[in-house]
C-alpha cells in the first residue's frame, strides 16, 4: 500500500481526483474500517500522510 495507490483507489471509488492529503487520510480510514486495509498497511499509510502535511481534524 503506498499513497500512490490510495490515490487511485480514491478516484475508483469517489469518481474524481485529489492531492488532498486530508480527504486521502479520511480515505484511507474508511478503507481500513471496510477491512480493505491491514493494520500494518494503515499505520504505514497515515504515516507518509502526516509527513505530507495531513491532519486530523480538531473537534472541540
Amino acid at each position: 500500500m503506498n499513497v500512490s495507490y490510495l490515490r487511485k483507489r480514491f478516484a475508483e471509488v469517489k469518481k474524481y481526483e485529489t492531492d488532498c492529503a486530508d480527504k486521502l487520510m479520511d480515505f484511507a480510514k474508511f478503507l481500513y474500517i471496510q477491512g480493505h486495509l491491514t493494520a500494518t498497511e494503515f499505520r504505514n499509510s497515515m504515516k507518509v500522510l502526516e509527513a505530507s502535511g495531513a491532519e486530523n481534524p480538531a473537534y472541540e
